[in-house]
This record gives C-alpha cells, sequence and structure tokens, in this order.
C-alpha cells in the first residue's frame, strides 16, 4: 500500500477530528495524557467502517461483474460476521447461480468466510499465542482490541501460522542462494552449539477392552498417554557475537536432521571453507560423531561441567564421602584443563587396577572418547567458550518458556510448528515472515 496517496485525506480527517474533538471534550489540559487513548477508540470505529465499506464496494462489484458475464443471480444472501483487527463485521455474503454454474464472491474472490479473520488479526492473534497460553492470549487480544474472539481461534490461528513458519524457514535454510551467499565476507570462526530438553506430550487412545461411551457424541471413551519427547535447539554465530547474527534451529527429530540445519544455517551467515568452526556440546551418545561429520576439521569442545559431573558421579560410586569428593575431582579436572588428559588417564587406570569399578572404567571410557576436547586452558586463550551455558539459556527462552508452562502438554505434531515460530522471533525473521506471507496472498 503507498501511503503517501492517502496524505491529503489524512490530513483533511486529522483536522476535522482534532477540531471536533476540542470544541467538545472538556477540561483537555487535564486530559492531555489520555488523549491519544481517545482518540484511539474513535480511529478503531472509523477503521471498522471504513473496511466495512470497501468490503461492501468490493463485493458488490464482483456481483455485477458474475452477473453480466455468466448470468448467473442471487440465489440466497446469508449473513456472515467477519473478524478484522478493528473488530467483528457483519457482511452479506451473496450465493449466484445459473443451471451448472455457482459463485460465491465474497469467499471465492476475497477469501473471507463465515467466522474468518483478517490476515492482520491472524498476526496479532500468532503475537499473543505464541507467547502465553491461548487463554491467556485470548485476554490479552481483548485488552488490546476491545472484542472477544475465543481462546479455540487463539489456538486453531496460532498452530496454522506456526505450521507455515515451518515451512518457511525449512525453506530458508535449504534453498539459499550459495553463489550470492559467498559474496558476503567469511565468518572467521564459526561456533555451533547443541542441546536438547524434553516437551511433555499427550495422545489419547481408544482404552481397549472398555465399553464406555462419551456422553454426549456416544464416542468411544479415551485415555490420555502422557510422555516426554527430545526437542534440541542449537545455533550458530561468529565466535566474536558483535561481528555477525546468531540463528537459531531446532526440531524434535534426530542429530543428523537438526545439524544439518545448522549447516545451513552457519552457511547462511558466512561459513566457508576457511572458516574455522567450533562445537560446543555435552557428550550425548552421537552428538559430537555427527558434528564432526557434518562440519569437517569442526574443534569440538566437551562441555566441561558434564565432564565435572561425570567426574562427581564416579567418586560417589567408588565409595568417596561427600566432603571428600573434591579433593578426588577438582586436581583431576585442573591437570586435564591444562593438557594432562594422558595423565590423568593413568592416574585413574592405576586406581582401576588396584580396586575395579564399572563406574570408574566408564569414566575412563568417556575421557578417551573426548580426549582431543578437553584442552580447556588453551580454548579460553583463544577466546572459545567451554562450556554449553549460552544454548542451556537459549532452552529456557525458546522452546520452554512457552511449550512447558505449567499444565502444559502438547500433541506431538504440534511441537516442531510452535518452536519454529517461537524460533522465527529469536531470529529476527518475523517481520520477513508476515511479508512473505502477504505477498503470496497477493499472488494467488
Amino acid at each position: 500500500m503507498e501511503k503517501d496517496c492517502y496524505q491529503e485525506i489524512i490530513d483533511e480527517v486529522s483536522k476535522k477530528l482534532s477540531e471536533k474533538f476540542i470544541s467538545t471534550e472538556n477540561n483537555l489540559p487535564a486530559r492531555s495524557i489520555l488523549i491519544d487513548s481517545d482518540i484511539l477508540e474513535i480511529i478503531r470505529d472509523i477503521g471498522l467502517q471504513t473496511t466495512k465499506n470497501i468490503l461492501e464496494s468490493t463485493r458488490d462489484e464482483l456481483v455485477q461483474k458474475i452477473k453480466e458475464k455468466d448470468g448467473l443471480s442471487i440465489q440466497r444472501n446469508p449473513t456472515i460476521e467477519y473478524n478484522s483487527i478493528f473488530g467483528k463485521m457483519k457482511l452479506d455474503s451473496p450465493y449466484l447461480w445459473a443451471e451448472g454454474i455457482c459463485s460465491k464472491p465474497l469467499f471465492d474472490e476475497m477469501k473471507i468466510s463465515h467466522n474468518g479473520r483478517s490476515e492482520a488479526v491472524n498476526r496479532a492473534l500468532s503475537d499473543f499465542g505464541i507467547e502465553d497460553s491461548f487463554g491467556r492470549a485470548n485476554k490479552r487480544f481483548k485488552e488490546h482490541y476491545h472484542y472477544d474472539i475465543g481462546s479455540s481461534a487463539v489456538d486453531r490461528s496460532t498452530k496454522k501460522t506456526a505450521t507455515q513458519a515451518m515451512e518457511y524457514m525449512e525453506k530458508k535454510l535449504s534453498s539459499f542462494d550459495s553463489e550470492k551467499e559467498q559474496e558476503k565476507p567469511s565468518v572467521k570462526t564459526m561456533l555451533v552449539e547443541l542441546d536438547g530438553c524434553e516437551i511433555r506430550t499427550v495422545q489419547q487412545n481408544v482404552i481397549e477392552g472398555s465399553k464406555e461411551r462419551t456422553p454426549v457424541y456416544d464416542n468411544p471413551k479415551k485415555e490420555k498417554i502422557i510422555s516426554w519427547r527430545d526437542v534440541r535447539l542449537g545455533f550458530v554465530r561468529p565466535i566474536d557475537p558483535d561481528t555477525g547474527q546468531k540463528i537459531f534451529v531446532g526440531k524434535m527429530d534426530s542429530y543428523p536432521v537438526v545439524i544439518n540445519q545448522l549447516h545451513n544455517a552457519a552457511e547462511l551467515i558466512g561459513m566457508t571453507q576457511t572458516t574455522n568452526v567450533v562445537g560446543v556440546a555435552d557428550g550425548g551418545n552421537g552428538l559430537s560423531e555427527e558434528m564432526k561429520r557434518q562440519f569437517s576439521d569442526m574443534q569440538f569442545v566437551l562441555d566441561k561441567s558434564h565432564l565435572k559431573d561425570h567426574f562427581y558421579e564416579t567418586a560417589e560410586e567408588m565409595g568417596i564421602c561427600k566432603d571428600d569428593r573434591p579433593k578426588w575431582v577438582n586436581p583431576r579436572i585442573k591437570a586435564i584443563s591444562n593438557g594432562e588428559v594422558k595423565k590423568t588417564m593413568q592416574e585413574l587406570q592405576d586406581e582401576y587396577d588396584k580396586k575395579p569399578n564399572q563406574r570408574l572404567k566408564r569414566l575412563l571410557g568417556y575421557i578417551e572418547r573426548f580426549n582431543d576436547a578437553l584442552n580447556y586452558n588453551e580454548f579460553k586463550e583463544k577466546g572459545y567458550p567451554i562450556g554449553s551455558g549460552e544454548i542451556e539459556s537459549a532452552h529456557k527462552s525458546i522452546p520452554q518458556k512457552r511449550l512447558k508452562i505449567p499444565g502444559a502438554s502438547w500433541h506431538k505434531d504440534s511441537i516442531d510448528p510452535m518452536l519454529a515460530l517461537r524460533i522465527l522471533r529469536a531470529d529476527d525473521w518475523w517481520d520477513d515472515f508476515w511479508n512473505d506471507r502477504t505477498e503470496k496472498l497477493l499472488a494467488a
């Protein structure tokens, strides 16, 4: 929309409205900080009436063209309700018919249906629904836009938008122009982090062997099956956070799938064959191996706190009393941090030879597996993080803040879309996504 072409009428209406307001309202000095709120109520009414006028005029023109072109006549003309950002409105929705041909211009051409929502309403509902429970989001919508749309509408609108957001993100990460991206300056050192959390899911299954029925629709009674699903979240960014963009990705999927998204995101922000890649994560089975497979020549850094946890768990199973465990753990962590991995392993091996312990044996295997990812002092000198606190913090602010609110349970098919919608905002792609939606609507 070209706003400039409406400037003359904006100026005229603004002048008339202000003159009327000044001549009508009392005690304006005391009401100065309330005036914008008063004007907003008037503008909302103007917006609602203007929108209705435009929609009705557009509909009537379409009806007239259909009558003249195809010889159809109006058979029915029901009234529907439509939700705009200014409020609910009622519109006649004519149904035209001639033998073998029918048309509903309000729906077919203008995409307006009974209880339908404008794109601005869908954006507002998604804006609230991705931050709060759907019930709370409905209350926030009513507070801001002064009419009730219902929590179920927030649910449907947000989840539909979330599915489209997931498709948008997957396309953005997989179909970018690599030649064009290569024109960007190459990032010298790239940081990659990945971690997981569990989201509560619910599934309703028919109770096997039960003859109980629901009272209203007489359907078989179902039981709720609660389970927890792993959601993996990662990010890529230049090692210097002030020199480039951070991009999050995440899915309820396997390491290869999520790490492939991370690889695409890294290329999107400037990773090339000359980029040094540093990966920081815990020791999850297959995680470091998959990161190294997809990011060739990666320097993997095992999260230091996870290594320390392994040492303390081993000390406990070896029977070392709680007060003495730090004396057993800390010197070994310090030695490993200084690059003395082999020396520390030999000390642990000597302890195992004297008194075999399965947990100690597992610790030896763990250190051997990550022997090239433990030189923490050297990593710190190079400016590399030695812990995965950044991605762990992101888990709290991105998936958990919405998907783990008290009492929340999700159908497994809703998790990836809702996560994508939250990531979209974290990646500052929110406006890009809605602009893309607008382009598609206008091109349809």
